[in-house]
């Protein structure tokens, strides 16, 4: 008898144990998924507002696509006697951490953010004109930094310089960034805007991407208006194709190291590579830092037999096919018949 209940009581935990393991293991292996990575790479900027509590604050990094659980990361607060700690501000997260590393990022003190806006068009002198007087930048270092070949090629730029790949964008800044930091920052950007629909076209157009940035940063500059941009890019393009002088007044300013409302011959006559009225072909580099738009119009110009333009002085320009027609628009303008 005995050892028939002992057989069956065996048999019983035989039984029952793998399911009260199962019932137990399960919650801890369901707490494991939920608090894994949800691996969205490139940081965000989260503002926690002032009261929000863990389980509005995990909602707000689920939504964000921090977190993959609202609830396991308020949870995770809790058991850790951590909710009370969140403070209000603002922090720099992106989803290759777990909840418990993501809560602790948070229990950090927030983020001193600085808002600053890099226009499209300005050279890397200028930009670190715009950092030094929002009081984000040494602007010799910013510049040094920009120009350099090697810093470049950490970057993972095939380029002499980070020049021309310094996104135009509206930036919320740390005050303690550096300027390496601030200068990787704006080339990750453009590397998410120059997508592989943009490589694709380049092929096509027989560019290296350090061309069609150069030619980009030459039509950010030349063009105003922005519907002339595809059209002016088709102009320099064909230009290109013919073996014409690109003959851009930007390019000369950029070698001077200066603006000038309006150029002289003897500007013209400056001896360097970037200046496009003394030497064929593209110059060297980017001579700026262009914006989508411009980029967007680079690789997919208007195809033209515009071979030139005249700035009427509005932002607007006249299109002109031979030289004859370009002289004949150069005296409108100057007489004021247009």
């Amino acid at each position: 008898m005995n050892q028939t209940l002992s057989s069956q009581e065996s048999r019983f935990v035989r039984q029952v144990m793998p399911l009260v393991l199962l019932l137990l293991l399960a919650p801890m292996v369901f707490w494991w998924y939920l608090s894994r990575p949800t691996g969205l790479i490139p940081p965000l900027e989260v503002t926690i507002p002032t009261g929000m509590g863990a389980l509005e604050i995990g909602q707000l990094l689920q939504d964000r696509g921090l977190v993959r659980s609202a609830g396991v990361f308020a949870w995770t607060a809790r058991l850790r006697g951590q909710s009370d700690d969140l403070e209000a501000g603002m922090y720099l997260l992106n989803g290759t951490l777990t909840t418990p590393e993501i809560l602790r990022e948070l229990l950090k003190a927030p983020l001193q953010l600085r808002r600053v806006t890099i226009p499209e068009g300005l050279s890397s002198q200028q930009i670190a004109q715009v950092l030094a007087q929002s009081g984000m930048a040494d602007s010799a270092r910013f510049v040094a930094l920009a120009r350099d070949r090697e810093f470049a090629r950490r970057l993972g730029l095939d380029a002499p310089a980070a020049e021309g790949y310094l996104f135009p964008e509206t930036y919320m800044l740390n005050r303690s960034a550096t300027e390496e930091e601030i200068i990787r920052r704006m080339v990750e950007e453009f590397d998410k805007v120059f997508t592989s629909a943009l490589y694709a076209r380049l092929d096509s157009l027989k560019l290296t991407r350090h061309q069609a940035i150069t030619l980009a940063s030459i039509v950010e500059r030349e063009a105003v208006v922005q519907q002339e941009r595809p059209l002016i890019a088709g102009v320099f393009l064909g230009r290109l194709e013919k073996g014409m002088m690109l003959e851009s007044c930007p390019t000369v300013e950029y070698a001077l190291g200066y603006h000038k409302a309006h150029l002289d011959n003897d500007d013209l006559q400056v001896d360097s590579p970037y200046n496009t009225y003394k030497y064929p072909g593209l110059p060297p580099g980017p001579i700026a830092n262009p914006g989508q738009a411009a980029i967007q119009a680079t690789l997919f110009p208007v195809r033209t037999d515009y071979l030139y333009f005249m700035a009427r002085g509005d932002g607007t320009h006249i299109f002109s096919r031979t030289n004859e027609q370009h002289d004949a628009a150069k005296r409108s303008v100057r007489g004021g018949r247009i």
